[in-house]
């Protein structure tokens, strides 16, 4: 199963949590559970969007390129998308035009699937990387009361 999405949007929600300061692709595969270099690869999908900004040297690392509330769950996801295309995508598909089956296939999947995909995007563009920050913080202090997260 693809996780990219999953963990590009981990690795947003850790960078906002640190605001203002850049932290390693390291801290943030241990804290996302996966290798460093999965890691680097999507924060250079993700700069590529204009999600996030490196600093070199020492102390550098990565940060959030714009104020969270301004970074939705639909832009991370287009951004996965230009590196991966869409589980839904059926255009790419080369159905047998000689069947009567084969033939029609791939407008009826294109029908069924835009609504849907549609509504996935709203979905996503409604929720911003400060809401889940706020949604993770509110699950932090329901766990760790004395922690202040």
């Amino acid at each position: 199963m693809n996780t990219r999405f999953a963990v590009a949007t981990h690795i947003l929600a850790y960078l906002a949590h640190s605001p203002g300061q850049p932290v390693s692709s390291e801290v943030l595969a241990g804290s996302a559970g996966t290798h460093p270099v999965v890691v680097r690869r999507l924060l250079g999908t993700l700069r590529t969007a204009g999600l996030v900004q490196s600093q070199r040297g020492t102390g550098g690392g990565t940060l959030l390129a714009r104020p969270p509330a301004d970074i939705s769950l639909l832009d991370v996801y287009r951004a996965m998308q230009q590196a991966e295309p869409d589980l839904f995508q059926v255009s790419s598909t080369t159905p047998n035009h000689a069947c009567d089956l084969g033939r029609v296939m791939q407008q009826t999947l294109e029908d069924m699937f835009g609504p849907a995909i549609e509504a996935m995007r709203t979905a996503l563009g409604a929720v911003s990387v400060a809401q889940v920050q706020q949604q993770l913080h509110q699950r932090l202090v329901a766990h760790c009361p004395q922690s202040s997260a």
